[in-house]
């Protein structure tokens, strides 16, 4: 704004009022700066549409034609700097060329003010001069313009080594997560199942426990692949399919894991973002984690489902059971720290603490898709 306010005091000083047109008549005092005013305007907007203000300027340098002693110059060399930092190479050329026509103009103007002798060489020195300060305005453009490319090609190169530094280190993380979890939960699987084929004439609660063993190791290797494909996959289609609709499978589970169970829904049911819908399951899944493992066989879990225009409220309440002495050992801490980020993320909430003889998880997420900011 800075410079287009120079510019347009510039243009007017040296305008310095002259109206006398061609044919001998005179031109209106308010033309002029209204013309000029319009025309600080439509700079404004030059990094918008530098070909079409460069377009503008060019037209409005034909008042020369009519007021033979006005060059209104310092637009043209703007709207030309403009251009010549934000085109292509070619575009920048032609601008250069046209933009000389005017300039031969108004040196042709300049010189007629001079003696019939003398009209040559002044039309020649104004037109170096002229010359001289388009090819800085249009070089310093081209500088720019370059500058310019070089930071973006840098800033593309820094993204894409990035990018591979990402990728190398979620291969790594898959691999690890392959050698290590996958083999432990694969061995988990094959234990409880052998121990459940020797366990036929033992405790029918055993035999329970153990095939709940064998369900949860199941379904702990299949979400584990889908992460591995995940890590090794820059695609978001390759994300956990699991969401809100399969909570009843972690439902069946925690009840054949001796919770009583118990869901209370409310509103009507509609389709949520895919990340939200994923965090949703992940909450009752996570839920459903801790009361198992703090408090055991006997506890009674209520989950309930509210649905409105603009959000899904979750609550898993538990209390009552026998808490187990592994329990601690267990923990890890980041379950419900890893679930409050996720929801901020989505622009929701999440809190979590003790609820009468129990424990009280509350959470909401947005029901409409979220935009995220570039």
């Amino acid at each position: 704004m800075a410079l287009v306010l120079v510019t347009g005091a510039v243009d007017l000083a040296f305008w310095r009022g002259e109206r006398h047109m061609i044919g001998g008549g005179t031109l209106p005092l308010w033309v002029v700066p209204a013309l000029a005013s319009g025309l600080c305007v439509a700079l404004l907007l030059r990094h918008r549409f530098p070909l079409g203000v460069w377009g503008l300027v060019w037209i409005y340098t034909s008042i020369n034609l009519v007021v033979p002693q006005y060059y209104p110059v310092t637009y043209l060399l703007v709207a030309c700097y403009v251009v010549a930092s934000r085109v292509p190479a070619p575009s920048a050329r032609l601008v250069l060329v046209a933009s000389a026509l005017p300039l031969g103009l108004f040196s042709y103007r300049f010189a007629q003010a001079d003696s019939p002798e003398s009209q040559l060489r002044g039309f020649l020195a104004a037109a170096v001069a002229w010359s001289i300060f388009l090819s800085i305005a249009w070089g310093l453009g081209r500088l720019a313009h370059a500058r310019e490319q070089h930071a973006r090609a840098e800033r593309e190169r820094l993204a894409a080594d990035a990018e591979k530094a990402l990728a190398a280190q979620r291969l790594r993380l898959a691999h690890e997560l392959h050698d290590s979890v996958t083999g432990a939960v694969a061995g988990m699987i094959l234990h409880a199942g052998a121990a459940r084929a020797l366990s036929t004439g033992d405790d029918a609660r055993v035999r329970q426990a153990l095939e709940v063993i064998e369900q949860a190791g199941a379904r702990a290797m299949t979400e584990l692949h889908s992460m591995l494909g995940l890590l090794r996959s820059t695609d978001p289609a390759d994300a956990p399919a699991v969401r809100l609709a399969d909570v009843d499978q972690l439902l069946e589970s925690a009840r054949r894991a001796g919770l009583s169970v118990r869901t209370d829904i409310t509103g009507t049911a509609r389709p949520l973002p895919p990340d939200a819908d994923l965090a949703a399951y992940r909450i009752v899944q996570e839920s459903l984690t801790n009361v198992t493992k703090h408090a055991g066989r006997g506890a009674t879990v209520t989950l309930g489902i509210a649905w409105s225009e603009s959000a899904l409220d979750l609550t898993v309440r538990s209390s009552g059971g026998r808490a187990t002495p592994v329990a601690a050992g267990l923990s890890s801490g980041t379950g419900l720290r890893g679930l409050r980020e996720r929801l901020d993320a989505l622009g929701g909430e999440l809190s979590g603490g003790p609820d009468d003889d129990g424990w009280c998880v509350r959470a909401t997420l947005p029901a409409h898709p979220t935009i995220e900011a570039p």
